[in-house]
């Protein structure tokens, strides 16, 4: 059906991870292939999205990456639509606003987060939120900081140590985050998935 070409407009570095979960989902979506990368503008929304239409090459899709910092993601969506449809191409941007925070989709997942600190077989308790209450529990990455240092099981020097490597492991557990496993039970993530593979179909049926 054709390859698509997408750009993901993300808030910093520590969330380069959603790349290829972006090109798994396009893939799966229907696209041959799904060739992008992250790019770290700055600026109002406007101000992003008009940096990226204006590189050499276009792409037919635009994910823009959001944390909502509330129980709502419609004051994000609301921001990037609104840009979006200022600039006239509100066809091609995708939205990706996790409720809370992107440490709330890492939390879904407690067998993930003691294989990323070496404890694969570790049985402390992590004390994460069940599934259906992540979304309405502030502060998702100072719990995902605590879960890891919990689930390191070290003490003393090593324990310091294991906390200074938060962004590593937090960067390391959103690139495992499996698309099928449990962060599907979270509303964010559905959208997301849902509002991608929408737009992947109409990418590949404008170029068809």
């Amino acid at each position: 059906m054709g390859g698509i070409q997408f750009v993901l407009v993300r808030e910093g570095s520590s969330d380069d991870g959603l790349v290829p979960l972006i090109r798994t989902l396009i893939v799966r979506a229907g696209a041959d292939s799904a060739i992008g990368a992250a790019r770290n503008y700055k600026g109002t929304m406007k101000e992003r999205l008009e940096r990226v239409l204006a590189e050499e090459v276009k792409p037919e899709l635009i994910v823009v990456h959001r944390d909502s910092d509330s129980k709502s993601a419609n004051a994000r969506y609301d921001e990037i639509n609104s840009a979006a449809s200022e600039l006239g191409c509100g066809d091609e941007v995708v939205a990706v606003v996790p409720i809370q925070e992107t440490e709330a989709w890492l939390l879904t997942d407690d067998s993930a987060i003691r294989s990323v600190v070496g404890r694969p077989k570790g049985r402390a308790a992590l004390n994460l939120p069940a599934l259906k209450h992540i979304e309405s529990t502030a502060n998702p990455k100072e719990l995902l900081q605590e879960a890891f240092l919990i689930a390191s099981e070290a003490t003393g020097a090593r324990r310091k140590k294991m906390a200074k490597q938060f962004q590593k492991h937090r960067a390391t557990l959103l690139e495992r985050l499996d698309p099928d496993g449990p962060v599907v039970e979270l509303s964010s993530w559905q959208r997301f998935v849902t509002d991608l593979s929408d737009s992947t179909v109409a990418a590949l049926e404008k170029n068809s």
